[in-house]
């Protein structure tokens, strides 16, 4: 991944955390990687591919970003909330 140009939105790294509840009912350790925590609303998983999608437009020299999506798609609200002007998007190194 590290070859890849990335512009840094989320709050990395998301913890791990131990469902007891569900661990205890099925007599097994049980684990979620909390992705909902990346700090953009409740982005996810979404947040981390818009920082390569939106690394790869801005090497292409994307002045607009489109997306589109249904009248609730939490991509399209993502995307416009990580698309600032292109002027301040900086890549991690």
């Amino acid at each position: 991944m590290q070859d890849f140009p990335r512009i840094p939105l989320a709050v990395l790294s998301t913890p791990i955390q131990k469902l007891e509840n569900i661990s205890r009912l099925l007599n097994t350790n049980v684990y979620i990687k909390r992705d909902d925590l990346t700090g953009i609303g409740l982005g996810g998983n979404k947040v981390r591919k818009l920082e390569f999608l939106l690394a790869d437009a801005k090497s292409k020299g994307a002045e607009v970003v489109f997306t589109t999506g249904g009248a609730q798609s939490n991509h399209a609200m993502l995307t416009a909330a990580c698309s600032p002007s292109t002027s301040s998007w900086t890549e991690s190194p």
